[in-house]
């Protein structure tokens, strides 16, 4: 009975140790995503409240998605393990107090070099490893 007991304390702690969120920090990964993301936090700043929402659509190396109040696309390419992204187009709508995080999100979304992906979040970092975005798989993409 006590071996019994042993292998089951070993299955269960091998198991929960097993269940690790896969964290990658190749851009190349990016090329199998084709999910909606809420943004979470943009330059160290909460903006969950703004109802930013991103398409990664990997095959076509293209972000599209809704600011709060304008519609935009960016594309972007992968080069020696480093992201590029293009400056957004957009439509050019005026939302009273929606602009001023539509006006940061499109001088960040350049400076993008770097991602870490996980099962539930990306991370898009700086070249200097400044975290510049922060967003979380949407319910409707899992």
């Amino acid at each position: 009975m006590k071996k019994i007991l042993f292998l089951i304390s070993v299955f269960l702690i091998v198991s929960c140790g097993n269940s690790e969120e896969k964290i990658s920090e190749d851009p190349a990964d990016l090329k199998s995503i084709n999910s909606d993301y809420e943004l979470l936090e943009m330059d160290g700043e909460d903006i969950s409240s703004e109802g930013f929402i991103l398409n990664f659509n990997g095959e076509e190396q293209r972000l599209s998605g809704k600011t709060g109040c304008n519609n935009f696309v960016a594309t972007y390419k992968i080069e020696d393990s480093i992201i590029k992204f293009n400056p957004p187009m957009g439509t050019k709508m005026y939302c009273e107090g929606q602009m001023e995080y539509e006006e940061i999100f499109n001088e960040v979304i350049p400076e993008i070099r770097n991602v870490r992906i996980s099962d539930k979040d990306l991370i898009f970092l700086s070249g200097e490893n400044q975290e510049l975005l922060n967003l979380q798989k949407t319910e409707d993409s899992e």
